[in-house]
Parts: structure tokens; sequence; C-alpha cells
């Protein structure tokens, strides 16, 4: 029988097990490989209604919550905030991802993607930091008793080294000025089981891609992925953008909006029997604080969130440039104070886009003419499923004095539209993405001519609806209720 909860109680039980709740640490089995903690994050906004509590909570394992020396203390009693970790190692059941080597190496974290939920729960932030990123790791002292010193100017994943996710929660805490109330960590196996458990997770490319590092094998446009495939899409590093970790986040973002939408759709959150499923495919591979093993909490969790929109659940990534003394690794950049600020203050990572005005008169065609090669090729890939829409919007460059127009229907279809562009040519893009009211402009080597792909939310008219809000600190990532198509990596 499932334990009865009054909803009423949500907020104050969750402030209970969360910033001023003594720790009781279980000493923890051995991690397991969590590289991709996504399925973390569906857990959270779901919650595990409706379930046999005692069996899950049996399933889950746990570890210390924070393992930094130093203890902040922003926020008494405001938003909720979890860290999804992921780790590396490639031992236990996970060990066919890897060698022998693999086997033997430490753990790191992997993924790393803070968490937020606000306090009048309308509004869900999610963060990610890149591996790459080069921070300062503080001192963290280990349930062993094994004390590490702090670590400057170290790759942000080396976190989970220095005594377990513990530590990682104190990097970032530190990093963000963030208390953080839970973390969770999510193994391989979850991400497998969930996506069959939800009818695989529909996914968009712009070419098909044969990625033999992860095993993602998919055709160009729209496919539906579950199981080994669902696992390799999130592992991908070679599969999208320009192969960087930041293409990868932008893909698991892409993800964990298709997955949303999915099961707000079918009703999911309303349907024990599925819940349970899920619960049993997530808490069999977890690991979580003391807080998080609170079946009751839980319920809470889900709660807290089944309302909120999705045009509320905001993923992002912090914003970073080139790391100063190695341009192979990335640093935060100044702009992600604004974004640290928001979080501070338990408000929305988005920012409304401001009404146009008209003060400001169009730059004239003899302007516009000087700054623009309008001779640059365009070429217009019809995704869209409506046979006519690519001649029309190679008409609507026509009108806009560029000469170099080709369209095509394209075999595969795209579920959102995009501008990419070889460089060189960013000026003349970013005129056809504004003019077209496409939000997804970017360069690629793979490209010599600019590409508009005209996808499904483009199928008639003049240009793409608008329904983008932006990032706080021009940070990139998406809403989940928006449809995005990866872009693909040749290699």
């Amino acid at each position: 029988m499932a334990e009865s909860v009054n909803p009423d109680s949500s907020t104050s039980r969750l402030r209970s097990f969360g910033r001023h709740m003594r720790q009781h640490p279980v000493r923890s089995k051995k991690y397991k490989w969590i590289a991709l903690s996504c399925v973390g994050l569906l857990l959270l906004m779901v919650g595990i209604a409706g379930v046999s509590f005692v069996r899950l909570r049996t399933n889950i394992q746990t570890d210390t919550l924070n393992l930094g020396s130093a203890q902040n203390a922003n926020l008494e009693d405001g938003p909720l905030d979890i860290l999804v970790v992921g780790s590396d190692t490639r031992s236990g059941s996970n060990s066919n991802y890897g060698d022998e080597n693999d086997a033997a190496s430490g753990a790191r974290a992997d993924v790393i993607m803070l968490v937020q939920i606000s306090q009048d729960h309308q509004n869900v932030s999610v963060l990610s930091f890149p591996r790459d990123l080069i921070v300062d790791i503080p001192a963290c002292k280990a349930q062993d008793g094994t004390e590490y010193a702090e670590a400057k100017d170290t790759q942000i994943n080396e976190s989970l080294s220095h005594g377990g996710p513990g530590c990682t929660v104190a990097t970032i805490s530190s990093i963000t000025g963030v208390n953080i109330d839970h973390f969770m960590l999510v193994d391989f196996n979850a991400v497998k089981a969930l996506s069959n458990v939800i009818g695989g997770v529909d996914v968009c490319v712009t070419q098909a891609i044969d990625d033999s590092y992860s095993g993602l094998n998919i055709p160009a446009g729209n496919s539906s992925v579950q199981g080994e495939q669902a696992l390799a899409f999130l592992r991908s590093r070679h599969g999208f953008g320009d192969g960087s970790d930041t293409s990868r986040i932008a893909a698991q973002q892409s993800f964990l909006a298709s997955m949303f939408r999915k099961v707000k759709a079918e009703g999911t959150l309303s349907n024990p029997s599925q819940l349970m499923n899920i619960a049993e495919a997530v808490t069999q591979n977890v690991t979580v604080d003391q807080g998080l093993t609170n079946p009751a909490t839980l319920v809470d969790l889900g709660t807290m969130v089944s309302d909120i929109d999705l045009s509320q659940i905001v993923f992002a990534t912090v914003p970073h440039e080139p790391y100063t003394y190695n341009e192979n690794k990335l640093q935060i950049s100044d702009s992600a104070q604004a974004i640290f600020e928001k979080l501070r203050q338990d408000q929305s990572l988005r920012v409304e886009a401001e009404p146009s005005t008209s003060a400001s008169p169009a730059a004239s065609a003899s302007e516009t003419a000087q700054e623009l090669l309008l001779s640059a090729p365009v070429e217009v890939l019809n995704g869209s499923g409506s046979i006519q829409q690519g001649k029309h919007v190679a008409s609507l460059l026509e009108q806009e004095k560029f000469t170099n127009v080709t369209a095509q229907n394209d075999t595969s279809s795209y579920a959102s539209s995009a501008v990419i562009y070889p460089e060189g040519y960013e000026q003349e893009a970013k005129k056809i993405a504004d003019k077209l009211g496409i939000t997804e402009a970017r360069v690629s080597t793979s490209y010599a001519a600019i590409t508009v792909l005209v996808g499904e939310d483009f199928k008639d008219g003049d240009a793409v609806a608008q329904k983008e809000s932006k990032i706080a600190g021009e940070a990139q990532g998406q809403t989940a209720d928006q449809v995005k198509c990866q872009q693909s990596f040749q290699y």
C-alpha cells in the first residue's frame, strides 16, 4: 500500500530534507558508469507517486551530500537545487563500454547539470557545465577520512575523484554561490531501460550519423531512439555540431526536451503503472544523498513540477570561452555571473524578448548591399513536408537581393528550421535567419554554401512562428517546448 501524502506539506518536507538537514551518510557501493545522467533529471520531474516505497528505497544507494570544507548559506528557504552528476568510470556492469584500462581508471564527472525548481513551482532551470571547463576544486574530505587539497586550475570533471560526488557538489556550489540540496547519479543501464519504458524518444539530425565511437547509427531527419541507440545518442561526441562537448550537451538538452514533451503528452505523470516502471528503471541504478531516499520527498518532487508549463523548463549551458592557457579547454566567461545571480535570486533563466520597435529605420538596400555578399551561394533544403515551401522560401531570399539561391525538396524531414553556414558568411546567414524568423544559425565546416533547412515548424508563411525566449547571460540552450534538429558532425 502506497503511503498517503498531504500535498500541503510538500514544501516544508522538502526543506527539511534540504539545506538544513544533518547528514547521516551510508557508505556507498562502488560507483558505476554514469556518464549520462539524463534519466536522473526525468525522475526528478515525474516523481514516483503510486509505487511501492519500501521496495524502491531498498534499490537506492547513498553517499554524502557535500564533502567541501566551506558551506554556503546564501539561500535559506528558496528554490530546490539538485545536482545531477555522471561518472565515466567503466567498471562493474558497464565494463562492456570500455577496455581493461578504462575499467581501471578513476571516476570523473563526465556530465554535470544543476537543476533548480523555483520556490513557487512555476519554473525549472537546468544548467549544464561542460566537462572541459578549467576551475578551482575546493578542498574535500572523503567518507573514509582521505583529505584532498584544493586543486586550482583543474578540469571540472576531476572533482569526482576528490572523494566522490560530494566534492562535485562542493565545486559547483563554490562556482555559482548556490547551496545545493541534493545530488543524483544515474547508471547507463537506467538510460536504456527508461527509454524502453516510455517507448522511445523522438530526435532529429540534419544528416545521417554513423558514429563508431558511441555506436549511434540513425538516418537524417526524425527518428525514435530507445535502448542502446538512446544511450548512443546521449553519449555521442563525434556525431553533433563541431564534435565538442558543448555540441553533445546541446543534443542531450534536445533529447531531454523531447522526452519531457512525450511524458506530458501521453499522461505518464498520472499513470501509476508507468510511474512504477520508470521508478524501477531508475532507482536500481542510482546513487543519491541521504535526503533523497525519503519516498515522500520523491513524491513531492513530482507534485511540485507536474503542472509546470514546458515553456518554463529552461535548458542552458554555462557561458564559457577558450581557456587562457589552452584553447582546447574552456573557462567560465564573465557573462555567466548573470545566470548565477538569477539562480541565487530564484529567478527563471528566461529573458523575455523585447518587442520590436520602429524607432530605428531599417538599412537601405544600398547600405545592405555594401555590407553583405549578396552573391553568396544559398541552398534551401525543404524538409517541412510542404512541397512548395522550399521554392517559396527561395523567392523570399531573392526578394532580399540574394542572387545565387537554389531550392530542392529533401527526402528527409526536419523538426525545426535552421541556417547553417561556412566560415566567412556570418553576416549573410544572420540576415537570412532574421528574415525567415529562424532562431538557430550556426557555422559548420561541412557546408560549402549557406544552407537553409526548412523544417516542420515552417510549413507555410513567410517566417517561422516565434516562441523563442532568450536565456540570461546570452547562454546557449532551449526550453522544453522547443523542437530542435541537431546538426550532424562529419569526421
